[in-house]
């Protein structure tokens, strides 16, 4: 059997397609969810047509503060380390965790102590700065050092899971991010926007890098503000970020500043097609990175650095949070512009890593 722990929005997005291929393969699993993020998670579920999860790590509230992801961390690493925990469970062949947050080191760390062996999806992905983005590229050095299975989206991840020079390691090449997968799928569903459908743009911004300093928090809201001037502007509230947006004034402020909308996070279908017919998209999150490079759309990074390659030298802009930057892109992107999405990728980076399961736990 495969643990299947999730604990973030991005995680489930990603994972979905993957659950959706075990379920196709008939691979036994339990899906487990951790409770780093709630907020939508059961919408998601029941977008991508998931069954519900087996077990829930910890209860209901949103760890959307410092103190309150601090609280869920030792309620998860309490819960996980007991002799009877559910990481204790001998069933359990290999756990396949997902990416870079906290839910993932520490359920890579529980599955280890436990003796099940770890299998990483979206694995090699590298800024070589640890403080950009922090603490994430941290997570993901700490996970490499746990993990047995490799799952890359492409030979630059795969060269840099080889560059660790581990003996005990099996690096898979999926080709793609398995985000690609919820993209069709979000895409299928969607209808075409209207001829008269408003024009607008999306912010989206919710690292700990961007929201840890009022400096930097405060650079980034005044671009927003700046960009709104360019083009009317969705700000995609997420719960980290309304929290912080409070304390500082900036709620009051961005609902006072004309052509900015506050709208709530929402089901990734109805994500997927905000992006869609969206002018730009001004963001911190890697997942947002990935979707702007397959749908063609212009997309301004708030960040020094990324460990992503998508989109990079194309439709993406990395900021550097460099003001003159920011005010090219929204000059040449503000405007309409013809899209080519790139949706046409041969096979399903998903099924690949079903099917290396498959294969790996028959020989194992």
């Amino acid at each position: 059997m495969i643990l299947v722990p999730v604990g973030t929005k991005a995680q489930l997005i990603k994972m979905a397609p993957v659950l959706r291929a075990l379920d196709q393969d008939g691979l036994d699993y339990d899906f487990v969810l951790t409770g780093q993020h709630r907020e939508t998670m059961t919408d998601l579920i029941a977008a991508f047509g998931l069954r519900n999860p087996q077990h829930n790590l910890v209860g209901p509230e949103e760890a959307n503060t410092p103190r309150k992801l601090l609280a869920w961390l030792f309620a998860v690493l309490k819960c996980g380390l007991r002799k009877d925990s559910l990481f204790a469970n001998p069933a359990y062949r290999v756990c396949l965790v997902h990416g870079d947050t906290l839910s993932t080191l520490v359920c890579a760390f529980l599955a280890r102590r436990h003796g099940i062996p770890v299998a990483h999806i979206e694995a090699g992905l590298r800024s070589y700065n640890w403080f950009h983005p922090f603490p994430e590229e941290l997570t993901r050095i700490a996970v490499s050092k746990l993990a047995e299975i490799f799952y890359c989206a492409g030979t630059w991840a795969c060269n840099n899971v080889d560059a660790l020079r581990r003996t005990r390691r099996e690096v898979v090449d999926i080709r793609d991010n398995t985000l690609l997968d919820a993209v069709r799928y979000a895409t299928e569903l969607q209808t075409p926007a209207a001829a008269d459908a408003p024009i607008y743009a999306i912010a989206s911004i919710h690292r700990f890098e961007n929201l840890r300093t009022r400096e930097r928090l405060d650079f980034i809201m005044e671009q927003i503000v700046i960009a709104a001037d360019y083009c009317p502007i969705r700000f995609v509230l997420h719960p980290v970020t309304r929290v912080k947006l409070e304390q500082t004034g900036w709620m009051q402020r961005l609902m006072d500043t004309p052509r900015v909308e506050l709208i709530p996070r929402m089901d990734y279908v109805r994500f997927l097609g905000l992006l869609s017919n969206a002018r730009f998209i001004i963001t911190d999150g890697g997942s947002n990175q990935e979707e702007s490079a397959y749908l063609d759309l212009p997309c301004l990074i708030m960040r020094k650095r990324t460990e992503r390659q998508e989109g990079l030298n194309a439709n993406a802009v990395l900021s550097d949070y460099d003001a003159t930057r920011i005010r090219a892109f929204l000059e040449n992107h503000s405007g309409p512009r013809p899209r080519t999405p790139d949706l046409n990728a041969a096979g399903s980076p998903s099924r690949r890593i079903a099917q290396h399961l498959k294969a790996w736990l028959a020989r194992s």
